[in-house]
């Protein structure tokens, strides 16, 4: 290792290590209090310069260690308790670790909300016992949630407002690119139990990204549906960016006659987009006192 920079911009804050080759790497997300680890295999310290700019706004503190001979630890303490964020790339032989600061203004009004509907085109997802379909239901779910949400004031990216197919692949680019404050994608479930299987559930990946799902859980339980958990390290597409918080919303099962009915009916519809967006407004209420 060799000397290290941190810095800030309008939006980001960054840590820059000079290597003396580009190595491999793995990074993790710690809770109470919040922390970037990042990992870097075969680097050995020999970092005696450490360059911190009072631009950096959200790291809070920044420590490292040599785990074992050849793994390099960084430990990245936030200010905050929810993280926002982060990717790792490298510029020449330097690593760069972008840290996304929490938005200064937490009002829907200020943020922009990515809305994933599952499936589309080829891929049906599940069916009901009438015939519904996943793809169709999860996009009309997802057209209210947008509309729901632009009423908070909300800036709304959508993966798809048709009846139409888009490989996981190119949403994942496509909010790479977009950035997003927030993604919520939208699915139904199927169990080959459908009699004594219903109800509703989130899922997330990354243990920092526990409480927007476990937000909107909460809310979805208000609609009467059983409860079937806020479920984590889910290796999913549309949970694996760690980028920026998103969450999967399992809404209810349509393989359950019960379930199916409720999801057919465009009202209830509409009052699953309301309480996802209340889930979101609890969650961000939740990140306005919580600096570490």
């Amino acid at each position: 290792t060799n000397r290290w920079t941190i810095y800030g911009d309008s939006a980001f804050d960054y840590v820059q290590l000079g290597l003396a080759v580009r190595l491999p790497y793995q990074s993790f997300q710690l809770v109470d209090p919040s922390k970037i680890v990042v990992d870097i295999f075969g680097a050995t310290n020999n970092t005696n310069w450490i360059n911190q700019l009072e631009n950096a706004k959200e790291i809070k503190n920044i420590t490292y260690e040599q785990v074992e001979d050849e793994v390099f630890r960084i430990i990245i303490e936030l200010k905050h308790a929810q993280p926002w964020g982060h990717s790792i790339y490298y510029k020449g032989n330097t690593l760069v670790i972008k840290i996304k600061r929490q938005p200064q203004n937490l009002s829907l009004s200020n943020l922009t909300i990515a809305v994933d509907a599952g499936h589309g085109g080829s891929n049906t997802g599940a069916g009901g016992p009438t015939g519904s379909s996943e793809k169709m239901l999860a996009l009309a779910v997802s057209l209210k949630l947008q509309a729901a949400l632009q009423a908070q004031g909300a800036k709304v990216t959508m993966t798809r407002t048709t009846e139409k197919f888009v490989d996981n692949h190119q949403r994942i680019l496509f909010y790479r690119d977009s950035m997003p404050d927030l993604l919520i994608s939208i699915h139904l479930n199927s169990t080959a139990d459908p009699i004594r299987v219903s109800g509703t559930s989130t899922f997330y990946r990354y243990i920092g990204f526990r409480n927007l799902s476990n937000s909107i859980y909460k809310r979805m339980l208000e609609l009467g549906l059983k409860e079937m958990g806020n479920n984590g390290s889910f290796n999913f597409m549309l949970n694996s960016p760690i980028e920026y918080p998103n969450a999967l919303v399992e809404t209810l099962f349509l393989s359950n006659p019960e379930d199916e009915m409720k999801i057919l009916d465009e009202g209830f519809q509409q009052q699953i987009a309301e309480k996802i967006v209340q889930g979101i407004k609890d969650f961000l209420e939740a990140c306005k006192s919580n600096q570490q």
